[in-house]
């Protein structure tokens, strides 16, 4: 698959079809995370495949969704939610500091990765991190940083040109569009 397709093609999603997702692709998707640069190569970087419906539905409720949309249109509907998570942790056993872009190439790679196999996925920082740690019994020696929700997609995004306003927005077909600056408009010089 062509990378500037895949980067192109990658859009947030939020509304999934109930297919389930092959635990092996799962599986993949991390081994792309795991091969994603982190400074010095301390890979401090630790992952969750939560796969199993019953945990699915004990995890739906600690995230956050949308939060530009009005609230009636941010959390997916019953029959559209998530068919898979990859919880994303920080050992902080093997690293304290200078992480943040360890963790930013790795989601990243996962993200890229879903575009191969037809997945869709939302990056989510707003999470319920205490509840999500109790739930599945993770030590306190990580830090619980980040979850992708991931499935077949059920919706559309589409990029629009920036104007005025960062906000996403769905349109009356449920389209959701997503505002994106211009390239000429982001470069602040060329020297």
């Amino acid at each position: 698959m062509d990378v500037e397709k895949v980067i192109y093609e990658r859009r947030t999603i939020r509304r999934f079809k109930q297919q389930s997702i092959p635990l092996e692709t799962l599986k993949k998707l991390v081994d792309f995370a795991r091969v994603a640069p982190s400074g010095n190569n301390v890979q401090a970087i630790e992952y969750i495949i939560v796969h199993k419906p019953e945990v699915r539905e004990q995890l739906f409720p600690l995230l956050k969704w949308a939060r530009s949309l009005p609230r009636a249109e941010r959390t997916p509907e019953a029959g559209r939610t998530p068919t898979a998570y990859i919880i994303i942790l920080l050992n902080i056993n093997i690293k304290k500091s200078y992480y943040e872009f360890d963790i930013g190439a790795s989601v990243e790679n996962i993200l890229l990765g879903a575009v191969k196999f037809g997945l869709g996925t939302c990056w989510m920082g707003s999470i319920n991190a205490n509840k999500i740690r109790a739930l599945l019994e993770i030590p306190e020696f990580y830090q619980i940083t980040h979850v992708i929700s991931l499935g077949y997609p059920d919706e559309e995004s589409v990029m629009e040109p920036y104007e005025d306003s960062f906000n996403y927005w769905k349109d009356d077909n449920g389209v959701m569009h997503v505002p994106k600056r211009n390239v000429d408009d982001i470069i602040f010089k060329i020297s």
